[in-house]
């Protein structure tokens, strides 16, 4: 006899466990993914503003400049640090002139000994680097402006080399910036969000993209591509140093053959033209006087698209440009001798 089976008692469903349709779960889908991309949106446009933000506010510089040294291959850096830049007056605590050879990947920085006394561009005589900052800020209704400009203008007349870009910060963020240029670290949005906090103690003509690509060029160079000079000694070779890393540079391989002339009665004015231009590679077949003095200073080329002439229009602010055609009425002759013809005039000892 088989085995009694209790039957199953079929239930109803109820409202409770009502089946979720292929249309619902389409409706859901699409509001999880409009949620989705509304959220990303938020994200973006937080990110994207707060780099609008650090850029705005780290960037402060004190002499603005559309120049980018991102598309530079040999920029130089001035990189000055005070003990308080609300103090008056303004006291150095170190100044490193920085130059990078992106193209041959290396890294020079001099570290200059603040006593090391220098002929001061201007009337200032000669003097302690220690004092340089104090003496331009107490001669600029902007005493930062003006302090960083004469420890700019000296480096540059110390180096014979163009000075593209500044930072100066006091000593409270120099373990950062030290950082920074040690390539220790590569810096993150949060360390920029860091310093810009700190914008007080920080000026700078670096926007915050150029000196991100700093950082990231010096984290990928090794340590034995990193030359660091302190004391008195490198001075001595300052220039041969230099003109062995810019040997790939756009000038040096254009060999245009450049005349230097000083249209000015100061002396020593073409033969420090030629020092610069030679220490970027630039074949300089002339450094002399003009044969009457020019108010206005001038190059005269007959390729104004060419790299020789942006290097000489950045580094020596000069704007004028003219063709050799159009020179006819100067009276050098060095102009028809050389493919570029640099005249300084009284224009640039103001």
């Amino acid at each position: 006899m088989p085995a009694y089976r209790k039957p199953i008692k079929k239930t109803r469903r109820t409202k409770k466990s009502k089946i979720i349709t292929r249309t619902t779960k389409k409706y859901i889908g699409k509001v999880v993914l409009a949620s989705l991309v509304l959220v990303a949106a938020f994200v973006f446009l937080g990110a994207y503003g707060t780099f609008k933000y650090l850029t705005k506010n780290f960037a402060s510089a004190s002499s603005p400049s559309s120049y980018s040294i991102q598309t530079d291959a040999f920029p130089g850096i001035a990189y000055i640090v005070v003990q308080d830049l609300r103090a008056d007056p303004i006291v150095l605590t170190k100044v490193e002139f920085i130059v990078l050879a992106r193209k041959s990947g290396g890294l020079i920085r001099y570290i200059v000994p603040l006593d090391y006394a220098v002929a001061v561009p201007g009337n200032f005589g000669t003097e302690e680097f220690s004092r340089l900052f104090a003496l331009g800020a107490l001669n600029s209704t902007q005493p930062l402006v003006g302090g960083t400009k004469l420890v700019e203008d000296t480096l540059f007349k110390l180096f014979g080399y163009k000075v593209d870009k500044y930072i100066l910060v006091d000593v409270s963020l120099a373990s950062t910036t030290d950082a920074l240029f040690s390539g220790e670290s590569l810096l993150t949005p949060a360390n920029f969000k860091n310093i810009s906090q700190v914008s007080q103690a920080l000026k700078t003509d670096f926007s915050l993209k150029e000196l991100y690509d700093v950082n990231t060029f010096i984290h990928t160079l090794k340590m034995e591509q990193k030359i660091v000079h302190t004391g008195y000694d490198y001075f001595g070779d300052v220039d041969s140093e230099l003109r062995d890393i810019t040997y790939e540079s756009k000038v040096a391989s254009e060999k245009k053959n450049i005349a230097i002339l000083n249209g000015t009665t100061y002396a020593g004015v073409a033969s420090f033209a030629a020092r610069v231009v030679s220490n970027m590679g630039g074949r300089v077949v002339a450094s002399d006087n003009t044969r009457t003095p020019y108010e206005t200073s001038y190059i005269i080329t007959s390729d104004p698209t060419s790299a020789t002439v942006a290097f000489l229009t950045h580094t020596f602010n000069i704007t004028n440009i003219i063709s050799k055609t159009d020179a006819a009425g100067f009276l050098e002759g060095e102009i028809d001798r050389s493919d570029i013809t640099v005249i300084f005039g009284f224009d640039k000892t103001h």
